[in-house]
């Protein structure tokens, strides 16, 4: 590592890191296919339920109480999503007083 080039602590400083090239690592894979280790890592999942197109001036016309209409049928699935990703589909479903979805779909299993 190069030494700091100005006498104030937070200044940045410029190091040298080594070029490992393409190290594929040697040892068992970090979960050796024990996914018991993931078993309690929270995940945050959205529900798309529909999207709409407006022009920008459709947009700013829009107040209080106004419906946005969606391109989705009333009775289409719901998008699951994980990090913006879909991983399955549902059925929009009351919950007491939440909403709540009841899964239909889920991705097939891969061999």
């Amino acid at each position: 590592m190069s030494k700091p080039t100005d006498t104030n602590p937070s200044a940045p400083q410029i190091i040298e890191l080594t070029d490992l090239g393409q190290h594929t690592g040697h040892g068992p894979n970090i979960l050796s296919g024990n996914l018991d280790a993931l078993q309690n890592v929270k995940v945050r999942l959205s529900v798309r339920v529909g999207e709409a197109t407006l022009s920008i001036g459709e947009l700013t016309r829009m107040r209080e109480e106004h419906v946005i209409k969606l391109e989705s049928l009333a009775d289409a699935p719901v998008d699951i999503l994980l990090e913006g990703h879909v991983v399955a589909r549902g059925q929009l479903v009351a919950v007491d007083d939440h909403f709540g979805v009841r899964l239909t779909e889920l991705p097939k299993a891969t061999a």
